[in-house]
């Protein structure tokens, strides 16, 4: 047990357990070292500590997913061990598990699930094709985000588990429902393992049920390769039976009819609404075809008796004829006669025996569909033709393959139908075709950018429209058109479309009027933090004052008051007047000093002004007085005596 709010590895301060599994407990951290992040850390339990083979594969396979970076797989970001104990830390995801989701929403709309069966799909296609196997895909450990998207984890827990603890029957209860038929009967799983528990999880989404359960986990294995899957369609009527398909595919018991690799299958799912397959007949498998089946009754007499059917003749044993149709009577040879109802009998009989004789001869053979992707429309018309069937309509669509090329079919290959049946060839139109990524959840800009820049796409025809969200961060990418992996064509005429998030916007609150604050920072605060603003986004700077009534008062914002931003991920800062005493003392001296100057300097200028108006009204009385006439002296001036 790991302490709460403890710093772990001398790093992340753990807040509270969010989830305990059979080798490991999951804690919500805080990174100290990201501005307080927030992370999930699964740490292997305290059982598992001595257990060499246990450690060694929780860390080769902990590496092995850091290196699948995805947008719909959880990431990881450290690796090590603290306290002779293993950790794994990876993104923290606010939502649900897909198995909460569906316990919610269930049955899930046809829609939203292709889109989350075709996320969880991309990302095992990177995993595969990186070598890594989940050997345990179930919805508890698919994660749905806030804004819907689905992101996978757990990554290789599942395989430790197998070679180190087998025999804990109660840990594996919960996989079970997903099990592969070749991982039930002890084989190894492969990528098509997956498949097969994705194609459950679909199963799952569609009807709100699994499609098999027991008492036991060895009851539920066994139905998983005893049992045909109950159908879809029969629980719930609005899936269409090209969707059905797709899970009858992905579940199928023999791996050679099962989907071969995550991108065949992602193909068929976005494929499975569409227009062209909205009348797809139902899938089935020759295995099915060549099952035993109950031939058809013949006609026999009621009692059940068939000595009637037997003609019995008898011989005269002293006749020497040959006839052995004729007997004896009265001295007279006649033929024995043959009663009519048994005639009749054997009549019906010749008939129902023509007749079915005459179904088996004319009935069309059931032939499986053969796989025309990248043929030539020519060479799939002479292989159709070859299995006795039909070249149906050509439709034309956009495609990576050259023109003219078969893409797919419908149905599709591997389907089982009659000698004669139509096939309708989907056909490549060429042109300078690229591949959509999954750009929902990126900047926008970003995306643009990955566009221009490494597939040359014109930046004319990427469009954005912005729509509110209250979940997605502002400039993040909500939809996008066409979808994840879907074709655009560099040389066509249409658009990739992004909506774009604009948060949801908010308006900085007033704290001003007529250049006057009257508002206190913890008006401010609760205000900002109503409207949906985390405290953590909110910071404090201060400003001195001299004004003691002042203290604790917003002078201005960023934003500032009136404007408009995104109440998630937008950093406020409020700048707040703050009362100092030392200052303020300082100033009522220095104000004190200032008036005692300002009121000397007054009090001598008055005495000098009234002096100098004492003097102009003394020189006004006695003009002689005045500075002009005594200011040089007269020629009789007496002067000094030699």
């Amino acid at each position: 047990m790991i302490q709460i709010g403890k710093i772990y590895a001398d790093r992340y301060r753990v807040i509270k357990e969010i989830g305990r599994g059979g080798m490991a407990n999951v804690y919500l951290a805080e990174d100290t070292y990201l501005d307080n992040r927030q992370i999930a850390i699964k740490i292997l339990r305290s059982n598992f500590e001595n257990d060499s083979l246990a450690i060694a594969r929780f860390q080769r396979e902990a590496y092995a997913m850091s290196e699948l970076n995805h947008p719909n797989i959880v990431g990881i970001s450290d690796v090590g061990d603290a306290d002779d104990q293993q950790y794994i830390v990876m993104e923290y995801i606010d939502g649900l598990t897909l198995k909460q989701y569906i316990n919610e929403h269930a049955p899930l709309a046809n829609e939203e699930v292709v889109r989350i069966a075709s996320e969880i799909l991309v990302a095992m296609d990177l995993a595969h094709r990186s070598g890594i196997i989940h050997r345990d895909l179930k919805p508890q450990n698919i994660l749905i985000t806030k804004d819907g998207t689905a992101k996978v984890t757990d990554f290789g827990i599942a395989k430790a588990l197998s070679e180190t603890s087998l025999t804990q029957t109660n840990s594996m209860f919960g996989s079970v429902h997903y099990l592969s038929p070749e991982q039930a009967r002890g084989s190894n799983a492969t990528p098509q393992s997956d498949l097969y528990a994705i194609g459950i999880i679909i199963y799952e989404m569609l009807t709100g049920k699994i499609p098999f359960d027991g008492d036991s986990a060895v009851t539920i294995a066994l139905k998983h390769f005893q049992e045909n899957l109950p159908s879809v369609i029969n629980q719930n009527r609005n899936v269409p039976q090209a969707l059905e398909n797709v899970v009858i595919k992905a579940t199928a018991k023999k791996l050679s009819d099962r989907y071969l690799n995550a991108s065949e299958m992602s193909h068929d799912l976005g494929l499975a609404l569409s227009e062209a397959h909205a009348h797809d007949p139902k899938l089935t498998f020759v295995s099915d075809v060549d099952a035993t089946k109950i031939l058809p009754k013949m006609m026999i007499p009621d009692n059940g008796n068939t000595d009637k059917l037997v003609h019995k003749v008898t011989k005269n044993p002293a006749s020497n004829n040959k006839d052995s149709g004729l007997e004896s009577l009265n001295g007279k040879s006649k033929k024995k006669r043959v009663p009519k109802g048994l005639i009749i009998v054997g009549l019906i009989g010749l008939i129902l025996a023509a007749i079915i004789a005459a179904l088996v001869l004319t009935t069309p053979k059931e032939v499986k569909v053969p796989d025309l992707a990248k043929m030539t429309v020519s060479e799939a018309k002479d292989t159709l033709q070859k299995r006795k069937l039909k070249a149906g309509r050509e439709i034309p669509e956009v495609s990576e393959l050259g023109k003219g090329v078969v893409t797919h079919t419908n149905p599709d290959a591997g389907t089982v139908k009659k000698e004669g049946a139509s096939i309708d060839l989907y056909v490549s139109k060429g042109g300078n075709v690229i591949k959509l990524k999954n750009y929902v959840g990126r900047d926008v800009n970003e995306a643009v950018d990955d566009l221009i820049l490494k597939y040359n796409v014109d930046e004319a025809r990427i469009k954005k429209k912005f729509v509110k969200s209250d979940s997605v961060e502002a400039g993040k990418v909500v939809k996008q058109t066409p979808k994840n992996g879907g074709l655009f064509d560099l040389d066509g005429s249409g658009d990739i479309t992004f909506e774009v998030s604009e948060g949801n916007q908010i308006t900085m609150p007033t704290y001003l009027q007529g250049g006057l604050s009257i508002k206190t920072v913890a008006n401010v605060k609760a205000e900002l933090q109503n409207m949906g603003v985390a405290a953590s986004d909110i910071t404090i700077e201060f400003t001195p004052t001299t004004e003691q009534n002042a203290d604790g008062y917003v002078i201005s914002s960023t934003p500032a008051q009136g404007q408009t931003f995104n109440v998630k991920g937008t950093k406020i800062v409020l700048t707040v007047l703050q009362f100092d005493a030392t200052s303020a003392s300082k100033a009522a001296s220095d104000s004190a000093a200032k008036s005692e100057s300002e009121s000397k300097d007054a009090a001598s200028k008055s005495a000098e002004e009234s002096k100098a108006k004492s003097a102009e009204d003394a020189s006004k009385a006695n003009p002689s007085s005045s500075p002009s006439s005594s200011s040089k002296p007269t020629d009789s001036t007496t002067k000094p005596s030699s």
